[in-house]
């Protein structure tokens, strides 16, 4: 089975719906949402050191990584996308439902510098 770096699948995404990056934050932007918290909400036993982590991102990162880990983590168990696998795969970045500590990382570095 081939597999999809997670950058690819996002910008594939974005296109598919004709829409980019910053298209996808305005939105959030307008949401009012506050990225940090709901970004926490999803992570499994949060340890102080990545809550000081995340606190030190930009908005636009969080909100990057609260969009990737929702649409492409947490809502597709099956940890693929268009028959591909993502990559970093599910059992990597989640713990069930929520992130993983060390997969949020390995996430975070892989998409802060998108856009």
């Amino acid at each position: 089975m081939r597999i999809i770096p997670i950058e690819h699948a996002l910008n594939d995404l974005l296109r598919e719906y004709g829409i980019t990056i910053d298209d996808l934050l305005i939105a959030m932007r307008y949401e009012d949402l506050d990225v940090y918290d709901e970004l926490v909400k999803r992570i499994d036993n949060p340890t102080k050191e990545l809550l000081a982590e995340l606190a030190s991102l930009s908005w636009r990162t969080l909100a990057l990584t609260l969009f990737v880990l929702q649409a492409f983590y947490i809502i597709n168990p099956s940890g693929l996308y268009k028959g591909c696998i993502i990559d970093p795969p599910r059992e990597v970045v989640m713990r069930g439902f929520k992130a993983s500590c060390s997969g949020l990382k390995i996430l975070i570095n892989r998409l802060k510098n998108l856009g």
